[in-house]
This record gives structure tokens, C-alpha cells and sequence, in this order.
């Protein structure tokens, strides 16, 4: 028997009026109708805002810490045609950014190319291994999406071997940050991004 090692909390049920509701007036299935719910979306108007937000609803990225670093270091990047390697993340939010990435830094001409680690050979989050192969067929920038915030080590070697590397991540905020040319992060102590 393998140990758990996260015990699982089901979410608190949804009022299975509301469920009835969403279900019947949206015409969605009982389990999408009870995530709603479950997510405090009560009502046929929630709902629709949550299935199609406006872009008056979407928070300005430039209050992003590091976003003005991060943007004038990939614009320099991409006007002297350096080689930028997207460094991703393996899991569902990781490849969706790598692919995001990928495909806006392609579409304003960008020479970019993109790297997800092996989760049994490279492990999680930035490997020097990794980063010195991409340095040495060419990697002039690395973009890390969806990890990079706990990479200090390898991330600080990097800088040092005059690669520099921006930032983007979500996840928790080490105390000791890696010195990289930007760290755009939602949380980042004393930014204004809400």
C-alpha cells in the first residue's frame, strides 16, 4: 500500500437548488454546475461573466513587478535576433505558458525555441545541466515560465556566464530570490498588481 502523502479535502457541497439552476439555465452538466457553485458562482449572470470575462475584468500586467525589465529585455532580444529558449514546466500550467510563450514570442519574430523538462531525468525547476546544453547550442535569454523563483543557484550561474534570464512564476516566493534581469510574479513583496 503506498502512503498518501497529502490528505485529500473534498470541497464544501454546493446548495443543490443552485446546482438545479446553473444546470437547467445554462444547459451544462451537473459536475460543471456543482464546480461553479462550489466556486461561489451562483447565478446564471456570475456564470456567464466567469465563461466570458471582458478585458475591463483582466488586471493590468504592467503592475506586474519586473514587467517593464522583463519586456524591455525580451524586445532587445527579439530586434538583435538573439536565440531565446523558453524554459517551461511539465505540468498543466507549465505547458500551456510554454506554449503561450512560444507562440506570441514567434508571432512578433522572435528566433525562440522552448525546453520542458524531464521530470525523471531533469527533476523540477531550473538544471544546470539543461541550462548549459541550451548555453552552448546558442541560448542567448532564457524566459522561464511557471518555475524559476526557487532556481537561485542555477539561475545566479547563469547570469554569471553573462546569459541573462527573466522570470515569470506563480508559485511561493523563496526568501532568497535569484538575481535574474527581471521576476515578474503576482506576489512579489510590494508590488501593486492586486
Amino acid at each position: 500500500m503506498i502512503d498518501a502523502k497529502f490528505k485529500w479535502e473534498l470541497a464544501d457541497n454546493a446548495s443543490s437548488l443552485t446546482v438545479d439552476n446553473l444546470e437547467k439555465e445554462l444547459g451544462i452538466s451537473r459536475i460543471l454546475a456543482t464546480l461553479l457553485a462550489q466556486q461561489g458562482i451562483d447565478s446564471t449572470e456570475q456564470a456567464k461573466k466567469f465563461f466570458e470575462p471582458s478585458m475591463e475584468e483582466i488586471h493590468d500586467p504592467t503592475l506586474l513587478h519586473d514587467m517593464d525589465k522583463a519586456v524591455e529585455r525580451i524586445e532587445q532580444a527579439v530586434e538583435k535576433q538573439e536565440q531565446i529558449t523558453i524554459y517551461g514546466d511539465y505540468d498543466a500550467d507549465g505547458i500551456t505558458s510554454t506554449s503561450l510563450m512560444y507562440e506570441t514570442l514567434l508571432s512578433i519574430g522572435a528566433n525562440v525555441n522552448y525546453y520542458v523538462p524531464n521530470r525523471f531525468t531533469d527533476g523540477y525547476g531550473p538544471n544546470m545541466d539543461a541550462y548549459q546544453r541550451l548555453i552552448d547550442n546558442g541560448t542567448q535569454l532564457f524566459i522561464t515560465v511557471d518555475n524559476g523563483v526557487s532556481g537561485k543557484n542555477v539561475i545566479d550561474k547563469v547570469m554569471e556566464a553573462g546569459v541573462d534570464v527573466v522570470i515569470t512564476d506563480h508559485h511561493e516566493l523563496p526568501a532568497d530570490l535569484p538575481n535574474a534581469v527581471a521576476i515578474v510574479h503576482p506576489r512579489y513583496p510590494g508590488s501593486n498588481y492586486p
